[in-house]
C-alpha cells in the first residue's frame, strides 16, 4: 500500500509540474522564442515602444541595467531598487538561470520571462511605486523590485 501511495505522489508531482510549465516546456521542444505567456522585450527591427511591459508610464529617460543570476537556489541581486519612471533592463544570465529559476515572474507588473540564449532580456518602465516580488514559476527565488 505505501508503495502504491508513492507512486500515486510522484504521479500528482509530476502532473502538477507539467500544467505549471506547459507553455514553457512546448516552447522549448517547439523552438519558438516567443510563447504567449511570456512577455517580449526590443530584440533586432522591434522598436521598444511595440513590447512594453507593466502599464504603460512616462519614463525619465533613466534606464537602470541589471545582470540577474541565480546563486544557492536565489535570484542575483535578490533586490533591485529604482526610482519611479526609470526603465529598468534585467539581463538574465542563461548559465545560471535553469530549471524554474529560468522563468523570471515580477508580480504587479504582469511579467513572466523566460530567460534563454540569446533571448535574456526583460525591459518595462517602473511606473508604479512598492514592493514587488521576484520568483520562478515554481514560487521560489525570492527577489525584490524595489520602485521608489
Amino acid at each position: 500500500m505505501e508503495q502504491r501511495s508513492m507512486l500515486a505522489i510522484a504521479v500528482l508531482v509530476g502532473v502538477v509540474f507539467l500544467m505549471m510549465h506547459a507553455g514553457h516546456i512546448s516552447t522549448i521542444v517547439s523552438g519558438s522564442k516567443n510563447p504567449a505567456p511570456v512577455v517580449q522585450t526590443p530584440g533586432p527591427g522591434l522598436p521598444a515602444s511595440s513590447v512594453s511591459a507593466g502599464s504603460p508610464g512616462a519614463s525619465t529617460g533613466v534606464v537602470k541595467s541589471v545582470r540577474l543570476a541565480s546563486l544557492n537556489g536565489q535570484y542575483d541581486p535578490a533586490v533591485i531598487s529604482v526610482k519611479q519612471g526609470t526603465t529598468v533592463r534585467i539581463e538574465g544570465d542563461p548559465q545560471t538561470l535553469s530549471g524554474c529559476m529560468a522563468v523570471v515572474n515580477i508580480a504587479g507588473y504582469g511579467i513572466s520571462k523566460l530567460i534563454l540564449q540569446g533571448d535574456n532580456v526583460i525591459e518595462f518602465t517602473a511606473d508604479k511605486p512598492g514592493t514587488f516580488p521576484m520568483y520562478c514559476d515554481m514560487g521560489i527565488g525570492n527577489g525584490r523590485l524595489v520602485v521608489e
